[in-house]
C-alpha cells in the first residue's frame, strides 16, 4: 500500500509539474517583444497607435489574447538586434532570402507601390531601366528595392546616392543634389505633409510607373521559442481582421492622415 501511495505521489507531482511548465510556458507568449523604426504613416513612435502597420500587428494579436511591445530604433539596428534574438522579432519588411534564414515570415501586412519622386520643374519619364541611366537616385540605407534596382546599381546604370533616412532624401531632392528619390506612395506623400509648408510641397510630384508591387510581413526570429506557433496565431488574427473590417478602416485611416498626431493643414 505505501508503494501504490508513493507511485500515486510520483506521478501526480509529474503532472503538476508538467501543467506548472506548461502554464508557464502559455504566459510566455502573453508578450511578442518587437523592433520597429520611423517609416510614417505605416510605423512611427510618434504617431497614433504606432502608425498603421504598427496598429495592424497589435490589433490581429490582440485578438488571439497577445500584447505587443515595440523597440524603436534606426532601421539597421531594428533588424540586427531581431536577428540576434535579442527581440523576438521586427516589423515590417519585404522578403529576401538572407532574411528568411533567420525569421519566419508572416502573411502580408500591408503591400505598397515603390515609385520615383521628383520636382515638378524637371522633366521626367521612363518605361524602361535604360531610361535612367545617369541619374543620381536617392535611397535610404537599409532598404532593399528589388533585384532590378539592384542590378542598376551594380551596372552604374543609375548612380545611388544613400541617406539614413526618406527624409533626408527629400530634402536632398528639393535642394536638386538628386534627381530621382524612389520610396513607397504613401511614404513619400507622407513626407511631404507632415514636414513642409503647402508651397514647398507643391516643388515635388511622382511619376506614376511602378518599380515594384511588395508586400510588407511581421518577421519573427526562428530561433524564439514558439515562433511558429505565435505566427500562426498572428496570421489568424490578422485575418480575422480583415473579415470584421477593421483593416480597410485602418487603410482609409492613413489615407486620411488620421494616425498623425498633430494633422498639418
Amino acid at each position: 500500500m505505501k508503494l501504490l501511495l508513493l507511485v500515486i505521489a510520483l506521478v501526480s507531482s509529474g503532472w503538476m509539474l508538467c501543467f506548472s511548465d506548461a502554464k508557464a510556458e502559455a504566459s510566455n507568449t502573453d508578450v511578442v517583444r518587437l523592433t520597429n523604426g520611423e517609416w510614417p504613416p505605416f510605423m512611427s513612435e510618434h504617431y497614433k497607435n504606432y502608425g498603421a502597420a504598427s496598429d495592424i500587428v497589435s490589433r490581429a494579436f490582440a485578438l488571439q489574447g497577445i500584447n505587443v511591445e515595440y523597440g524603436f530604433f534606426m532601421w539597421d539596428k531594428a533588424m540586427k538586434l531581431a536577428a540576434a534574438g535579442q527581440w523576438d522579432g521586427s516589423i515590417v519588411w519585404s522578403w529576401n532570402q538572407e532574411r528568411e534564414q533567420i525569421f519566419h515570415y508572416s502573411d502580408p501586412v500591408i503591400t505598397l507601390r515603390t515609385i520615383f519622386f521628383h520636382r515638378v520643374d524637371t522633366l521626367f519619364d521612363w518605361k524602361n531601366w535604360s531610361d535612367l541611366e545617369g541619374k543620381k537616385v536617392g535611397a535610404t540605407r537599409g532598404y532593399y528595392y528589388g533585384e532590378d534596382f539592384k542590378k542598376a546599381e551594380e551596372n552604374q546604370l543609375i548612380e545611388v546616392v544613400r541617406q539614413d533616412t526618406d527624409l533626408q532624401n527629400i530634402k536632398l531632392l528639393l535642394r536638386r543634389k538628386i534627381d530621382l528619390f524612389v520610396v513607397d506612395t504613401e511614404i513619400g506623400y507622407e513626407l511631404l505633409n507632415t514636414h513642409f509648408p503647402s508651397g514647398i510641397r507643391q516643388l515635388v510630384t511622382s511619376h506614376p510607373r511602378t518599380l515594384r508591387e511588395t508586400s510588407f510581413h511581421l518577421l519573427l526570429n526562428r530561433s524564439v521559442k514558439q515562433s511558429e506557433y505565435l505566427l500562426s496565431l498572428f496570421n489568424v488574427g490578422l485575418k480575422e481582421l480583415k473579415n470584421r473590417g477593421e483593416y480597410d478602416r485602418i487603410m482609409d485611416d492613413v489615407i486620411q492622415g488620421h494616425y498623425r498626431l498633430n494633422k498639418k493643414k
